[in-house]
């Protein structure tokens, strides 16, 4: 059996929000907690109660919950996005997709990509931390 994921607590999600809102100049506002709470908590509940332990599974629900939740005043999709970076990063894997990938997302948030695929596009893009990696 797989050892439980490192999961991803609200804190640090709401932080990820203030740098990208600051990034752009917006404004930060945290409009329902309760909201982003349940949409953190999916990957958990997945790996609970599915037992499902596919990392680009979770990755995936934690980016799509965070997104859809709009429990924020703007960044939302960004914020899922930098969240399931994150949370690959804490479970030993990286995600290497090109920018033109990444723009690809925007087809599920346009209907034109299922939840199947998301899972399929983050399962394609994500490889194990190299040995000796070294952040910049």
């Amino acid at each position: 059996m797989a050892s439980e994921p490192t999961w991803l607590p609200l804190d640090a999600v709401t932080a990820l929000n203030r740098d990208i809102v600051a990034e752009s100049g917006e404004t930060y506002q945290l409009r329902d907690r309760a909201s982003l709470q349940k949409a953190v908590d999916q990957p958990w509940n997945i790996w609970c109660y599915f037992q499902d332990r596919d990392m680009a599974v979770l990755a995936s629900r934690l980016f799509s919950g965070i997104a859809n939740a709009r429990a924020f005043a703007a960044g939302n999709k960004r914020t899922g996005y930098r969240a399931a970076l994150a949370f690959l990063d804490a479970n030993g894997y990286e995600l290497g997709a090109p920018d033109y990938a990444v723009g690809k997302l925007g087809d599920y948030f346009a209907g034109h990509l299922s939840q199947y695929a998301l899972v399929d596009w983050f399962r394609l893009w994500m490889t194990p931390h190299t040995q000796g990696r070294i952040d910049p």
